[in-house]
């Protein structure tokens, strides 16, 4: 078997492809790939369901401020900036909620109207190579300029933001009343001249809350002691001499009523004297034959 080739003993140039002599360093070392400069503006928030447990904590740090009045300055001073710590987060939280929403609800379209933007484009580019004419090719350059801006709208518009139609459907309302540019296509513009692109497309909405200022708490209502009811002064009712009387008549003279009068003149109704009446008669009678000795005959009787 015959040994490998060495790469000095090759001619190197003719060993590759000439489409394929960029990516051949030689002997010069790889260039290192630069880094971003600009910070990862899309950077994930936490799920939207931890926005439940931020509001939870708020209202926890300002019950503890409204309740607690005898706090120490230093622990309520603490309690505040963790307040405004909570509210800042809250604000990020909801913030990329509304963000991840209109990133799902345009989508589509944005996808529609950069294929279109990038098959024009395309067909200009190829024009432009075959035309001779100089107006053509300055008309041409124009109209490359005017997709290029497109298509870093489609791209960079801010995602957070109400996206605006660059092709709107033919015969709709939009296509009829206005056929000029969206207001954020000249920020487009400005931004692919000053190179802050990235920046437009990840810009948020103004949620910063200054820590120095001071948080207004909802004011705490004095909760009134409830006034104690002043015992009531009993009239003094003149002594009653009750000497030589008994129980019946001390009540009467006090104006007690007598409980067993209440009972008796709740029971008077026509079957409870019926029986009352029936009660004395066979009563009567009883006391008659104990008292006449009248024998029923009995056996043991003599």
């Amino acid at each position: 078997m015959a040994p490998k080739r060495k790469l000095s003993d090759s001619d190197a140039p003719e060993v590759v492809h000439p489409s394929r002599q960029v990516q051949v360093y030689g002997d010069e070392p790889k260039p290192a790939k630069k880094r971003k400069s600009e910070p990862a503006f899309n950077k994930k928030q936490a799920h939207a369901s931890s926005v439940n447990t931020i509001k939870k904590k708020i209202r926890d740090t300002t019950r503890k401020l409204e309740r607690a009045q005898d706090l120490p300055a230093d622990v309520r001073v603490e309690n505040e900036r963790a307040l405004a710590a909570y509210q800042q987060e809250l604000a990020s939280a909801e913030a990329e909620k509304i963000r991840q929403k209109m990133i799902k609800k345009y989508h589509m379209v944005r996808f529609f109207e950069r294929q279109k933007a990038t098959r024009q484009l395309k067909k200009l580019r190829k024009r432009l190579l075959e035309t001779q004419s100089t107006e053509e090719v300055e008309q041409l350059k124009e109209e490359m300029h005017i997709l290029e801006v497109d298509l870093n709208y489609t791209q960079y518009h801010p995602l957070s933001e109400t996206y605006i139609s660059l092709y709107p459907p033919k015969g709709s309302k939009e296509d009829k009343a206005d056929k000029t540019k969206p207001p954020m296509w000249k920020e487009v513009e400005k931004c692919m001249e000053e190179g802050t692109l990235d920046r437009l497309r990840n810009r948020k909405p103004d949620t910063t809350i200054s820590a120095t200022k001071p948080i207004k708490l909802p004011e705490r209502k004095s909760i009134k002691p409830k006034p104690v009811p002043k015992p009531k002064l009993e009239e003094q009712t003149p002594s009653i001499d009750t000497t030589g009387m008994n129980r019946r008549q001390r009540r009467a003279q006090r104006g007690v009523k007598d409980s067993r009068a209440t009972k008796i003149a709740k029971n008077k109704s026509t079957g409870f004297s019926k029986n009352q009446a029936f009660g004395a008669v066979e009563g009567a009678r009883a006391d008659d034959a104990q008292d006449g000795n009248v024998s029923d005959g009995g056996f043991f009787e003599e």
